[in-house]
């Protein structure tokens, strides 16, 4: 029920007051202005009704410290005697919704506080239109930014930017509908994690950004992040599939208020150095503003050493003697350079397709992932060193083979079909291939 307070000092005007408005709202009674300076963080009503008038502190003045007090603004209608055109004006200086003057008729009362009220929501109404993302329910971008200067400027805790990785695959695979739908799923999973006085906000396509009121420690991030990037990806499978291999996940990018700042633009550069940061070392995790230490200066080691040192480092003790199986983000990449490399130095390459069917179509997905496993390692073993291979789906591999001219490319799809073959799985999975030349055509 929406909230009036009624301030006057005179005992049996409140008491009319009330009585007139009880009927329609919950009314709360202040015999003084600074009554209901105590009472107004308690309440938070939605509309005043104050006598102007009063001893000690008179109903302009109590308006001025609430309005310097408290950011919001709350509609205050006077209650007055006096017919003098200047308190009128003082009045509406100040901001009044309205005055009516002593002695008021009860019908007239009940009309101008719900003339008020009705102004009041329909400006709510405009205010949460045009700062709300339609699609998620958030804060649009502009919305984002005023909530999160004002946290900034007089909260603490964290601001977060987060950025959905590899979000562009939905809508070049599965259409925009599909994305919209991930784009909503987020936003419910973002909202599942926080709390509702925290501030969440769309400020691009597959951008957000939120501040987590009054958290302090860096474990809270941690704990977000890992709940985020399972929650996500649960949500991603129940629209798109539980086939779906996109490589859907968040990376976060965090800074603490205000022990690195109080200015939101200064704060979102921060979080969003830790960000890049993140995207640029795996994804799908967070990474927190620790201050302005740099690393340091390592000026006595041997550069021919350090070379010797980091090469070991990146190369493989122990190099296998069949082609590299790769996980979908480290395939994606070095596909992308791939593809570049072979069309500026006119190499050969291919990519082939392997798709798998399960003959009986009641099939374990236990069963039938140990056939895909046993198809996978006769793949890896029949190819070269220089050779990748990544399982895109339960049931396919996809094949990158640099340095293959297009003679040979069905004699190693055939050599492998041929294998898998005579290790008997034949009977039990049905096997297709696809074979392509490697060219800069997607790009």
């Amino acid at each position: 029920m929406t909230k009036i307070l009624i301030v006057d000092d005179e005992p049996m005007m409140l008491m009319v007051t009330k009585k007139i408005l009880s009927e329609k709202y919950e009314i709360i009674c202040a015999g003084s202005a600074r009554e209901a300076l105590d009472l107004y963080p308690k309440e938070q009503p939605d509309m005043i009704l104050t006598d102007l008038l009063m001893p000690e502190m008179t109903g302009f003045e109590m308006h001025k410290l609430l309005r310097e007090k408290y950011s919001n603004e709350i509609p205050v209608m006077y209650m007055t005697a006096d017919d003098a055109d200047e308190t009128e004006m003082q009045g509406l200086d100040l901001g009044a919704a309205d005055f009516i003057h002593k002695p008021f008729r009860a019908d007239v009362l009940l009309r101008r506080v719900e003339n008020i009220l009705d102004s009041r929501e329909k400006i709510k109404d405009l205010t949460e239109e045009a700062t709300m993302d339609q699609m998620t329910g958030l804060y649009n971008k502009s919305g984002t930014v005023q909530a999160l200067t004002d946290a900034c400027a007089g909260q603490e805790g964290f601001i977060l930017i987060i950025d959905l990785d590899s979000f562009k695959l939905v809508n070049d695979l599965y259409g925009h509908d599909f994305g919209d739908s991930i784009l909503k799923c987020f936003a419910d999973v973002l909202r599942n994690n926080t709390r509702e006085n925290d501030i969440k906000g769309r400020i691009g396509g597959d951008e957000f950004a939120a501040f987590l009121v009054n958290t302090k420690e860096e474990s809270r991030i941690a704990t977000f992040s890992k709940a985020m990037n399972e929650e996500f990806l649960l949500g991603a499978k129940k629209i798109l599939g539980e086939d779906m291999n996109i490589p859907l996940g968040v990376s976060i990018g965090a800074v603490k208020v205000p022990e690195n700042g109080t200015d939101y633009e200064e704060l979102f550069k921060l979080a969003d150095h830790e960000l890049y940061g993140v995207k640029q070392n795996g994804k799908h995790g967070y990474s927190v503003h620790v201050g302005d230490e740099e690393l340091p200066v390592e000026t006595e080691t041997d550069p021919g050493e350090e070379m010797v040192r980091i090469s070991r480092v990146l190369q493989e003790r122990n190099v296998s003697n069949s082609a590299l199986w790769l996980g979908q983000d480290a395939f994606t990449n070095i596909y992308r350079f791939l593809v570049r490399f072979v069309s500026r130095y006119d190499v050969a390459a291919h990519k082939i397709l392997f798709t798998l069917t399960p003959k009986d179509p009641e099939i374990k997905p236990d069963d039938f992932a140990e056939i895909m496993h046993a198809f996978g390692e006769c793949v890896s073993t029949h190819l070269r060193k220089s050779d990748l291979l990544m399982q895109c789906k339960k049931n396919q591999f996809f094949l990158l083979l640099p340095e293959l001219d297009h003679e040979n490319v069905k004699l190693v799809a055939d050599r492998i079909v041929s294998t898998f073959e005579k290790e008997g799985y034949m009977d039990k999975a049905d096997v297709q291939y696809l074979a392509a030349v490697l060219n800069d055509e997607e790009e």
